[in-house]
């Protein structure tokens, strides 16, 4: 009966010091209540970034898979010279096949009017008669249908609609066999082959107001291209994981009628750079959140670590009492489960407003015509738990040294390490002072220099992502900015054309393009690209090898960029396979060549050749006219730059002119969530530099108080208290500079590297500007976040403070 009465009363004893200890908790945090906001507010800027972007980052995804599943997104391309449509039928009991289409597919000028820009290029597809087509379905967002199987209407894809102010009712007119024919458009669509408007081949990049896609009817569109009874194009949707063997044995059954490589749907333009463009944003979403999650841990550490060293007589007396080690231990663990709750909810909240922002911005530059339901209450939890797990991680080593304190020694108090000699030599007080008291706690001021770190190398990430951007547009640029207008030919033209233009009043200078498609081949690696002619003297169009030096293909040598050396695994001097993919009997090209020097390539996969051995080699085999020109550059009098405009479009058989101002716009287009996106780095960077400063600055003057009051009463004056503690802060803060930059380095050249697309590929460049704002804003910052600590040490009682003990 006296065991349990004993053992109850124990119960009874340690139950009351657990409340004590809650209560403690709470008055704890309540005095540090801006250092516990300040580290939820990394732990929620964390949570906050990861959930919005991955949110993001899911709802476009899924709303383009739902958009491809909703409109029978197609599986395999298939484009060939010309089939009787009659052969179409038999393709359906190919095994693996699901459904099959074949259809006219063709680019031609297009003709405006109404003040829009007088020609652009339009691929016109035709429509079925009498029926939705099974495979690539379109959804009307405006207008109707088409009515007639044989009318004059048109459908218009939506965004180059949008680019140049279409509405129903209005006209366009696309010019068959040197004739222009008016379609009325009733109806603005969307499509899942064009959720952007990418030409293609030599130009994978979206280009809304100067490529459109027009729906016809076939019974309307065949007979303007001598097509009646005719097919162009196949396109089929295949059983999961057949689409490969389905596009060999469809190939194969139209080898009599010019079939060129199948695109499956990976390589289809629009997708592709949709997928890329998802897939380079990846990094950033686990990056990104790990930094600001890894600062909190940080922090948490530090802000307990202090108040373990504040308490020691405290858990020295509640250890004699009777309170186990494990009873400690939650004690502290607690407090950072408390920022990784408060953090975590905070965050999930901040996450549903950024995600709902990017989605927006997605919409802008890359809308889907189906969008997926935006709730997604795994990715929340996930958040949350991540900052819970970052909060306990950081709480859980101070939490264990508490537990561990011998009652006799948390009596005796723990005095802190004291540096060496050598830094009282030679130093001025307002240094030695600062030293000494970072050199006493070395591991807080490595901690406090690494939550720093964190906060420079976000900066740098940030600045670099900003830096190969900018340069690598700049670079690609330094091409067109050495001729003002680019012109493409529909379809192919003789160099005569090219002649007669350099002649023009106010052109200064016109060289020929050529682009023309084939497949490269490095052994058993193979990769689509295309093969872009450089004339020997050309002046317009300048390549550089990856060192900088100015190159030109000679004969029997092809240039190409490393991510074309990377995919098909080639190197300097190794043998190239250039082939023509719609090889047929009397219409075939390949080349075997030797790989020359690399080259700088931004945009796309480019292989280039001599010009003339590009025309010998292919376009003469191709049956394309003598001396064949796809387009030409132009370098006009700025003067004269209008008139030979407006002469260009009345110039038949030329399908784009795109000025230099016109191709920045769209690059500036192309590149502004981009640049979005660096600036809330930025300024995502200098808030967690704020939050993890001012905490570690607080708990600093909090542990220094007695120490600087005693100056203030020796007659330091609180500019010479505020110069210390500037001083040591800056000290720390610079430390941490100096941690960030290789890290940085390393992560910014990761991200890099991982954001490349074939569409876009930046070089890694760190300008040296990049370093010195982001180590002059994180020292501007320690500055700032300092500030209410010694707004609060000028304000106390000095008489208080001496008798305060830590």
């Amino acid at each position: 009966m006296g065991h349990e009465t004993s053992h109850s009363g124990a119960g009874l004893a340690e139950a009351r010091l657990m409340q004590r200890l809650g209560l403690k908790l709470i008055r704890d945090l309540r005095v540090a209540r801006w250092q516990f906001t300040a580290i939820t507010l990394v732990s929620a800027l964390g949570v906050g970034w990861y959930h919005g972007s991955m949110l993001s980052y899911e709802r476009q995804r899924l709303s383009y898979e739902l958009t491809y599943d909703k409109l029978a997104f197609g599986d395999v391309w298939i484009p060939l010279r010309r089939a009787p449509a009659a052969t179409i039928a038999g393709l359906r009991r190919v095994p693996g096949v699901t459904a099959v289409e074949g259809r006219i597919s063709e680019i031609l000028e297009v003709e405006q009017t109404g003040g829009r820009r007088p020609k652009a290029l339009g691929r016109l597809i035709s429509m079925p008669a009498g029926r939705e087509p099974s495979i690539n379905q379109l959804r009307i967002l405006s207008g109707r249908r088409i009515s007639g199987a044989a009318s004059r209407e048109a459908l218009l894809d939506s965004q180059f609609a949008k680019a140049n102010r279409y509405r129903c009712g209005d006209r366009v007119y696309p010019r068959f066999l040197g004739r222009s024919v008016a379609f009325t458009v009733v109806g603005i669509v969307t499509s899942p082959e064009f959720i952007v408007s990418v030409p293609g081949g030599a130009m994978p990049v979206p280009l809304p107001d100067s490529f459109g896609v027009l729906f016809v009817p076939e019974q309307t569109l065949a007979p303007l291209l001598g097509m009646a009874g005719q097919v162009n194009e196949v396109v089929l949707r295949t059983a999961p994981g057949a689409e490969a063997a389905v596009a060999s044995a469809v190939k194969q059954r139209l080898s009599a009628y010019g079939p060129e490589t199948p695109m499956l749907r990976p390589e289809q333009p629009s997708n592709r750079l949709l997928q890329s463009d998802l897939e380079g944003n990846k990094p950033f979403l686990v990056v990104m959140p790990l930094l600001f999650l890894g600062s909190a841990a940080l922090a948490v550490g530090l802000m307990l670590s202090r108040w373990v060293q504040a308490q020691r007589g405290i858990i020295g007396f509640l250890r004699a009492s009777g309170l186990e080690p494990s009873a400690v231990l939650r004690h502290y663990l607690l407090a950072g489960l408390a920022i990784g709750v408060i953090g975590g909810l905070c965050g999930m909240a901040l996450g549903a407003v950024i995600g709902a922002w990017f989605g927006n911005l997605y919409d802008q530059i890359m809308p889907a015509p189906f969008t997926a339901d935006g709730a997604r209450p795994d990715i929340a939890l996930t958040a949350f738990f991540l900052s819970v797990a970052a909060c306990l991680a950081g709480a859980a080593a101070p939490a264990r040294q508490a537990a561990r304190i011998a009652p006799a020694d948390a009596m005796r108090g723990e005095m802190a390490g004291q540096p060496g000699r050598v830094w009282r030599l030679w130093l001025p007080l307002h240094l030695r002072l600062p030293i000494r008291n970072l050199l006493r706690r070395p591991m807080r001021t490595l901690g406090t220099a690494t939550g720093i770190a964190s906060a420079v190398a976000l900066m740098i990430i940030a600045g670099t992502f900003r830096d190969s951007m900018g340069s690598s547009i700049a670079e690609s640029l330094a091409d067109f900015e050495r001729y003002n207008l680019a012109v493409a030919f529909v379809p192919e033209q003789g160099s005569n054309r090219v002649e007669a233009v350099s002649h023009w009043p106010g052109v200064l200078r016109a060289e020929p393009t050529l682009d023309i498609p084939a497949r490269a081949q490095h052994g058993s690696l193979c990769k689509d690209t295309v093969i872009m002619g450089i004339v020997a003297d050309s002046r317009l169009r300048i390549l550089r090898s990856v060192s900088g030096r100015r190159v030109l293909p000679v004969p029997g040598t092809a240039l190409f960029g490393d991510v074309l050396a990377k995919r098909i695994d080639l190197e300097t001097g190794d043998a190239l396979r250039l082939t023509y993919p719609q090889n047929v009997v009397g219409r075939r090209a390949s080349a075997l060549m030797r790989a020359g020097t690399r080259i700088r390539s931004q945009v796309g996969l480019p292989v280039y050749m001599d010009m003339e051995e590009l025309r010998r080699r292919f376009a003469s085999r191709l049956q394309m006219p003598p001396g064949a020109v796809g387009g030409m550059a132009i370098s006009a009098d700025p003067h004269h730059l209008p008139d030979v405009r407006r002469r260009l479009y009345r110039t038949e058989g030329i399908g784009l002119v795109l000025t230099l101002q016109e191709l920045n716009k769209q690059i500036a287009d192309l590149t502004a969530f981009a640049n979005t996106f660096i600036a809330i780095m930025f300024g995502l960077g200098a808030a967690m530099a704020f939050a993890v400063v001012y905490t570690v600055t607080d708990i600093v003057l909090w542990e220094r108080t007695r120490e600087l009051a005693t100056l203030r009463t020796l007659g330091f004056g609180m500019r010479d208290v505020a110069k210390l503690v500037t001083v040591e802060n800056v000290l720390v803060a610079a430390l941490g500079v100096a941690i960030a930059i290789y890290p940085g380095i390393i992560m910014a050249r990761a991200l890099t590297e991982a954001s490349n697309t074939e569409g876009f590929t930046m070089a890694l460049i760190t300008a040296p500007v990049t370093f010195i704002q982001s180590g002059v804003g994180v020292l501007l910052v320690v500055v700032i976040a300092q500030w209410p600590g010694l707004r609060r040490i000028r304000r106390m009682d000095l008489a208080e403070a001496i008798r305060l003990r830590e």
